[in-house]
C-alpha cells in the first residue's frame, strides 16, 4: 500500500497574517463611537445652567440678547463696541472657575470657525475690515456663549411663547432636542452592527458614513410621521401649550439699562 502524499496547503493560507488593516478598521470604528457614546451621554445629562446673581425673566433674558446682538452689527465704534465688551467681563466674573474655562474653550473654538469663514473678505475689503468684522462676530458668539451657559432650554422655550414667536418653531425646537438623543442611539447601534458583520478593511470610510446617515435620515423621517400620528391622535392642535407662565419685575427692566444706554449712545454721538 503506497503512502499518501501529504497535502499543501495554498500558499494565502501559509502568509501569516496581517493586523495592519484590522487596527485600522478597529481604530476607525472606535474613534467614532467613543465620540457618539460622549455625545450621547452629555445629552442624557446635560450640564446644568449657571444661575446668575439676578434670575432674570426669560423673556427679558433673551430680549437682552437679541438687542446686544443687534448692537454688535450695527455699531461701528470701536469705543461703543469695548463698552459691551467690558459688560459681558463684568458678567463673566461670576462664573466658577470650572464654568469659566469652559465658557473660554467653546468661545475660542466658535470664535475660530467663524475667522476661517470670513476669511474670504480679507482680498475683498483689506485686513483692517477683517479684523473689525472678526471681532464682532467673537463679541456676538461671547453673548450667545454665555446666554446658553445662564439660561435652561426651556427657559429658552418660555422666552419665545413669551415673545409670540410662532408655536411651529417652539415645537420644531422642543421635539428636536428632546428626541436627537434617540435618533444618536439609532447610529450607535447602526455602527455596532456595521463593525461586528465588517471583515474585510473600510476602503471608503466616508461612503460608509454616507450611508449611514442616509439611512439615520429615513428613521428620522419615518419616526416624525409616527410621532405626528401619535400627537395627532392624542388631540395635539399645534398650539406650544407653556406650563408655567412667568412674570417680569422691575429689576428685570433694570438689567437692560446698560444696553438701552449703549444704544442711545449709537443713536446720538456723532464722533
Amino acid at each position: 500500500m503506497e503512502p499518501k502524499q501529504p497535502t499543501n496547503l495554498p500558499a494565502w493560507l501559509q502568509a501569516p497574517a496581517s493586523t495592519t488593516s484590522h487596527a485600522t478598521r478597529v481604530t476607525f470604528w472606535q474613534r467614532n463611537q467613543r465620540h457618539l457614546r460622549a455625545l450621547l451621554r452629555r445629552l442624557a445629562q446635560p450640564a446644568p445652567a449657571i444661575q446668575p446673581r439676578w434670575h432674570l425673566a426669560p423673556q427679558i433674558n433673551l430680549i437682552r440678547l437679541l438687542l446686544l446682538v443687534l448692537l454688535i452689527a450695527l455699531i461701528q465704534n470701536a469705543v461703543l463696541l469695548w463698552c459691551l465688551a467690558l459688560l459681558l467681563g463684568f458678567q463673566l466674573l461670576w462664573l466658577p472657575p470650572g464654568q469659566l474655562r469652559r465658557f473660554v474653550r467653546s468661545w475660542l473654538f466658535s470664535s475660530v470657525v467663524a475667522v476661517i469663514i470670513v476669511l474670504p473678505s480679507y482680498w475683498l475689503n483689506g485686513p483692517a475690515t477683517l479684523l473689525f468684522f472678526s471681532l464682532k462676530t467673537s463679541l456676538m458668539l461671547a453673548n450667545a456663549q454665555y446666554y446658553r451657559l445662564t439660561t435652561p432650554f426651556q427657559d429658552l422655550l418660555s422666552g419665545l411663547k413669551s415673545l409670540h414667536f410662532p408655536d411651529v418653531l417652539i415645537m420644531t425646537l422642543a421635539i428636536a432636542v428632546t428626541y436627537l438623543r434617540m435618533l444618536g442611539q439609532h447610529l450607535l447601534l447602526t455602527m455596532e452592527a456595521l463593525e461586528t458583520r465588517t471583515v474585510a478593511p473600510t476602503k471608503h470610510p466616508y461612503r460608509l458614513i454616507g450611508a449611514m446617515f442616509g439611512n439615520l435620515y429615513l428613521k428620522s423621517y419615518a419616526y416624525a410621521l409616527e410621532l405626528y400620528a401619535a400627537m395627532e391622535a392624542r388631540g395635539f392642535n399645534g398650539h406650544y401649550v407653556r406650563s408655567t407662565p412667568t412674570h417680569s419685575h422691575w429689576r428685570d427692566y433694570l438689567s437692560l439699562s446698560p444696553d438701552l444706554l449703549v444704544l442711545i449712545l449709537f443713536v446720538l454721538w456723532r464722533p
